[in-house]
């Protein structure tokens, strides 16, 4: 079974991320106790497409799309209310974008034995990324921060932004 442990923000604003990966399933939790969401994924590298829930069933958020071992693209959310999120991995990176050119922000990660780190929006406004994986392909991990970061900017709608700078 593979895991996924870490932290997105600093010590006050951010999010932690623990996650177990097992058989094409995710489950765990991002966020604390109470902001926060239960994840309850499902993907097949093979059949390349990646679906579940970020959250419970009236309030939270659904995930949908393609995925392979070095990219996904899903949906997070609904049609209206929800943005895209494309990632993709090249060499010990992961790059890639949630939201439009506008309102979004970027993802710059870089893993290496077993250890994340990077950020997630911006060098001023945005959050440092740091974590741990087991036996998880890197395009998974990947996916959890940025959704951990996406479902942290949904929870503070109307509040301004944070930047930590661990």
């Amino acid at each position: 079974m593979g895991k996924v442990e870490g932290r997105i923000g600093g010590f006050i604003s951010g999010y932690d991320v623990h996650a177990s990966i097992d058989n094409g399933r995710i489950a765990g939790r991002i966020g604390g106790t109470l902001l926060g969401a239960d994840l309850d994924i499902k993907y097949s590298f093979e059949v390349g497409t990646i679906e579940g829930r970020i959250g419970g069933v009236i309030i939270g958020r659904s995930i949908s799309g393609a995925i392979g071992k070095d990219f996904v693209s899903v949906r997070l959310g609904g049609t209206i209310d929800g943005n895209d999120l494309s990632l993709r991995v090249s060499d010990k990176e992961i790059h890639g974008r949630c939201g439009g050119n506008i309102i979004g922000f970027d993802v710059k990660l870089i893993f290496d034995n077993g250890q994340i780190s990077g950020r997630m929006g911006g060098e001023v406004i945005g959050f440092d990324v740091e974590g741990t994986y087991v036996d998880v392909e890197p395009i998974i991990v990947g996916l959890l921060f940025a959704t951990a970061y996406y479902i942290y900017k949904v929870n503070h709608r109307g509040g301004h932004s944070s930047s930590s700078g661990n």
